[in-house]
């Protein structure tokens, strides 16, 4: 790493995530966590209690920091947008939280915004930077896979069945395709960090469960620019499930939780166990965020990465109101020109 001096950072949004990132920042020697602020007081306040840093009155205030030179963002994701348009205009460096934005209009905004400003834009996609998948990629680009065919991921759990309506994710207009946006959104990022951009997206979404006004369940699937196809589930209603597996002309390879991997050689009826070191993801992205502030390169999940991942869910969000698949690029195009999908109701069927 090239730091040679710590980086301040601020928290904008005190909720549990971020929370779980400031305690990241503090086990780091090449950062150095200095306020907070939530639109929420007393919540600003407590997080500061909790993680001996100061609680601004507002988001100017933390903003007018010297020493802050970059935001963390995890706030809800419609003010993903504001937030970073604010910290980018104070001449701050900007980590978000995935999804970059709700909508493609809003994330393109934020990279004009940030990155138009010669400013480091992160967005915190760290499932690729698990054990399981980091080795993962290692092996399909050295060829243990042979040629990649399918992958298929899966990204659930139960949380959706405690939402209440004070909860932003209890509505869809705050949370388009909940357990996709939330959840699902990880391996948007992962598959095509292993495989190469999605194309085409085609994608059933229900409500089955949850309390929410907003679906639970979504089952989509994907097919990739290098012709490999893919499938993508993720529901709020289920235990937990988080697996990523690919399959090649060569081989097959297994991962489960991210750090559980296993791989099947062609001709063989066994799977051999992969050793891995585990690894601090949130840590990691932190530390990389500081790296490429002092170094002045790209971060790795950038502006156009968190762009992708967030369009792949656009395009199934349009394929369930349209009933047909959709181009990815298409729906980056017409989202950002202001083009609405044909039907704003969710079909029944195709």
């Amino acid at each position: 790493m090239s730091i040679i001096t710590k980086l301040g950072i601020g928290f904008i949004g005190c909720g549990s995530y971020n929370s779980s990132l400031a305690r990241a920042a503090s086990r780091s020697s090449v950062l150095s966590p200095i306020a907070c602020w939530d639109p929420d007081t007393e919540r600003s306040r407590e997080f500061a209690r909790k993680n001996e840093l100061r609680a601004c009155r507002t988001l100017d205030e933390l903003l007018a920091i010297d020493e802050l030179e970059g935001v963390v963002i995890a706030s809800p994701n419609d003010a993903h947008r504001a937030n970073a348009e604010a910290a980018a205009e104070a001449g701050k460096h900007v980590f978000v939280d995935k999804p970059i934005a709700n909508t493609i209009e809003d994330a393109l905004a934020i990279i004009k915004a940030v990155e138009g400003r010669g400013l480091v834009l992160a967005v915190g996609h760290n499932g690729r930077r698990l054990a399981g998948h980091r080795k993962m990629k290692e092996m399909i680009d050295a060829g243990a896979v042979g040629k990649p065919v399918t992958v298929e991921s899966n990204f659930s759990h139960s949380g959706g069945l405690g939402l209440t309506p004070k909860q932003w994710r209890f509505y869809r207009d705050k949370c388009p395709a909940l357990p996709l946006m939330q959840l699902g959104v990880h391996f948007a990022d992962t598959v095509q960090y292993l495989l190469g951009n999605v194309a085409e997206v085609s994608s059933f979404m229900t409500h089955v469960a949850t309390p929410a006004d907003n679906e639970d369940v979504t089952v989509s699937l994907l097919r990739f620019e290098s012709g490999v196809l893919g499938y993508l589930g993720s529901n709020y209603v289920s235990p937990s499930v988080y697996y990523v597996n690919v399959y090649g002309t060569g081989g097959n390879l297994y991962c489960e939780g991210g750090d559980n991997l296993q791989y099947r050689e062609a001709g063989s009826d066994k799977r051999e166990v992969i050793r891995l070191t585990g690894v601090d993801t949130q840590l990691e992205e932190l530390e990389d965020f500081a790296d490429a502030v002092r170094s002045g390169r790209k971060y790795e999940v950038d502006g156009e990465a968190g762009l992708r991942a967030l369009a792949v869910v656009r395009a199934a969000l349009r394929s369930n109101a349209e009933g047909c698949s959709v181009s990815v690029d298409r729906v980056i195009a017409e989202e950002a020109a202001g083009i609405p999908a044909t039907s704003q109701e969710p079909l029944s069927s195709y």
